[in-house]
């Protein structure tokens, strides 16, 4: 703890506290003593809501960490107004928040900014969105550094994380794989696409350590290591003692793009060059964060509840 002590005696507030990402904050600043966090989900505080997020001025914010967003990039194609008021708009209000009390910013920033030309993506690596998602959360990063020139943009590798909240590849596909065990099914056909599968708690944690430093600017967060979908899912199957009643089939990117309507890079990996050039990468290989991650209670109880017995 610490290199956390420059939290001490501050007051956090995270916005989207109940998604995948806020709750991972939420998670890892109870461990951290001395720290007041208000947590505002959306049913609290709607971020488009500017004079509801002005408000939040009475409580003196020391750090926001900004989590609200919508992550459905998809529904981002057909609704791109929507898109635009949650992560655009609800970034500025947050921002003008941030102006008012000196508070200082955290925004994590999606790797769909990138269309994967350039492998690795580093922190100089110019953004190329390839969706109405990625190009939002690009003008919201843009948006908040016009406004806090100091705040501080972290981008963040594909991630999972968040039990039940977990809108992500392991999140859908470990239900989807019990559901496919009780009907039979012993092979399902996963993608080649290529990304950094990190565990949203060993992003919050190393996050939490570049606020409690008092950094600034950009920097790439990634686990260590790279999985394609196809090597996930096997190791999601490995993980869960499934290796003999599940088979994952490799079958190619464009198979598995060709039903999206959101563009995205077959190749995302990014390298934490400005953390490790600071002493301050804190990051996991990613198979021993999935492991950790499948051994929580939500998972475990998962497959004692929907998983037939062995004939």
């Amino acid at each position: 703890m610490i290199e956390l002590s420059g939290l001490s005696g501050k007051t956090v507030v995270i916005t989207g506290a109940g998604g995948m990402l806020g709750r991972a904050f939420s998670e890892a600043l109870s461990d951290v003593p001395n720290v007041r966090v208000e947590a505002k989900t959306r049913q609290d505080m709607d971020v488009t809501d500017r004079d509801r997020v002005l408000a939040l001025a009475d409580l003196d914010p020391d750090i926001i960490i900004h989590c609200a967003a919508t992550v459905d990039a998809e529904g981002c194609e057909t609704n791109p107004e929507n898109c635009r008021r949650i992560q655009v708009d609800g970034t500025v209000n947050v921002a003008d928040l941030a102006s008012s009390t000196g508070a200082q910013v955290f925004y994590p920033q999606s790797f769909l900014i990138f269309d994967g030309s350039e492998t690795p993506i580093v922190e100089t690596t110019p953004p190329a969105p390839m969706s109405t998602y990625g190009q939002c959360k690009l003008n919201a990063e843009t948006a908040l550094r016009d406004r806090v020139p100091d705040a501080l943009v972290v981008r963040m590798a594909g991630f999972f994380g968040g039990d039940e909240k977990d809108k992500n590849f392991v999140g859908k596909f470990v239900p989807h794989m019990f559901k496919l065990i009780g009907e039979g099914v012993s092979e399902f056909a996963v993608g080649d696409r290529v990304w950094q599968p990190t565990y949203t708690l060993d992003l919050a944690r190393n996050g939490l350590v570049l606020l409690a430093q008092g950094k600034g600017g950009i920097y790439n967060m990634s686990c260590h290591g790279q999985a394609s979908f196809y090597e996930l899912a096997a190791a999601c199957v490995s993980e869960l003692g499934l290796d003999g009643r599940m088979s994952i089939i490799p079958t190619t990117e464009a198979a598995v793009a060709g039903s999206e309507k959101a563009a995205r890079p077959a190749v995302g990996v990014m390298e934490n060059r400005r953390m490790i050039s600071e002493g301050l990468d804190r990051q996991r290989p990613w198979r021993e964060a999935l492991a950790e991650y499948l051994n929580r209670p939500y998972f475990q109880t998962m497959s004692a509840d929907r998983l037939p017995e062995n004939s």
